[in-house]
């Protein structure tokens, strides 16, 4: 039997409520009992909490980068740089987004992803590819040479090559979205429609092919189609109306206005809509100029924390860690902590099907947790029952 560590005097985050004033005990890694903070535990290592907010850690299911690398850069060194830096944010687990680049870019990325040895911090949990198989006009900050229609001969060496993938981004509407979202579905990976000027039923179509989610909803995607005189829904419509598809919003107060998140959360609820950074390699950096991608992808300014594209005509990602996103919501959009917690980290759990062993705090759970304040300010990071002081 492996020591117990005892996490006591917080205020414990669960899916429902928090409960004041009570401990959490881990062993094992796992959490085996939760309860108020006065019962007596048989003697072992404790934390005290000293009232913070006891909360499970959160995945972040679409970060590029961070502290000047990015996943496209595809060096062990970069990889450590980027989950270091999140995992002070409070991210425990991680999709590693890729971006839309050469089919030989990003096999490198794929590749170096799929041998990195664990790391300290946050949790490798899989692999994002986002793009490059968009629609060219909603390319937004990706390579413009790099957007291509999907071809078995590009994707399925990708697919083959790791079972890290969890998620893939695409547009349903181009030649061969249609044979890759079965592809993706025969193989338990997430299809999600993003960068796309779909119409409802196209949208509609690619759900029954197995598409289940969306990417960063409002963004780089089509609202109500006008032709001529009719008027159809695009895909904004089409995923606030569909039940069958979960999405996710960029919470870092800039990319949508609090009217948005707002009618985010009214229509798809607590339980089908998670936060993601969507964080590039300038988070955590001075302003400045930074590629987006690989070294030689496209530039984006950072001014003031604030990343865009240089006509400054779009957002280029963003510059934020994951507390960020939980404290945008409750603060802009009033959404509940409780709430506003799980979409950082019950929700992106389900998303990717590891909600069984991650993404709340429950007996019999992975002890990913972490000690946050009332600004949702970072003060520990647990991971597998154990303390991550090195980030």
């Amino acid at each position: 039997m492996g020591s117990k560590l005892l996490i006591k005097d917080g205020n414990i985050i669960t899916p429902s409520k928090i409960l004041k004033d009570h401990c959490i005990v881990i062993e094992n890694n796992r959490i085996v009992g939760i309860m108020p903070s006065n019962t007596t535990i048989d003697e072992c290592q404790s934390i005290s909490a000293n009232g913070l907010y006891v909360s499970p850690g959160f995945i972040d299911l679409h970060v590029h980068g961070g502290n000047g690398s990015d996943f496209m850069d595809a060096t062990a060194e970069d990889i450590r740089k980027i989950i270091r830096y999140h995992t002070q944010g409070g991210t425990t687990g991680l999709l590693a987004t890729t971006a839309s680049e050469s089919h030989l870019n990003i096999m490198d990325a794929i590749q170096a992803l799929d041998q990195i040895h664990p790391v300290t911090g946050a949790k490798l949990l899989g692999i994002h590819i986002e793009g490059p198989y968009f629609n060219y006009n909603k390319k937004g900050c990706h390579l413009a040479s790099a957007i291509r229609d999907p071809k078995p001969e590009d994707y399925l060496p990708m697919l083959e090559a790791t079972d890290l993938i969890r998620v893939m981004t695409l547009a349903p509407e181009i030649n061969g979205a249609n044979q890759l979202i079965a592809e993706l579905s025969h193989r338990g990976i997430v299809a999600s429609c993003g960068h796309t000027n779909a119409n409802y039923d196209q949208i509609q179509k690619a759900c029954e092919l197995g598409l289940q989610h969306s990417t960063h909803l409002y963004c780089a995607m089509s609202g109500i189609i006008k032709n001529g005189p009719q008027r159809e829904g695009g895909v904004i419509e089409s995923i606030l109306l569909m039940d069958q598809l979960t999405t996710e919003v960029i919470a870092d107060g800039k990319h949508l206005p609090p009217e948005l998140l707002k009618l985010a959360v009214k229509c798809k609820g607590s339980n089908q809509l998670a936060v993601v950074t969507d964080a590039q390699r300038g988070a955590g950096m001075p302003d400045g100029i930074y590629a987006f991608g690989s070294k030689n992808g496209t530039k984006s300014i950072i001014k003031n924390g604030v990343a865009t594209t240089p006509d400054k005509t779009g957002y280029a990602s963003s510059t934020i860690q994951m507390n960020q996103t939980v404290r945008v919501m409750r603060d802009l959009a009033d959404v509940p902590l409780v709430e506003a917690t799980k979409m950082a980290s019950l929700v992106p759990a389900r998303i990717i099907g590891v909600d069984d062993q991650l993404g709340s705090i429950e007996v019999g759970k992975v002890a990913d947790l972490i000690l946050f304040d009332n600004n949702i300010n970072v003060h520990k990071v647990i991971i597998n029952g154990k303390l991550i002081e090195d980030i």
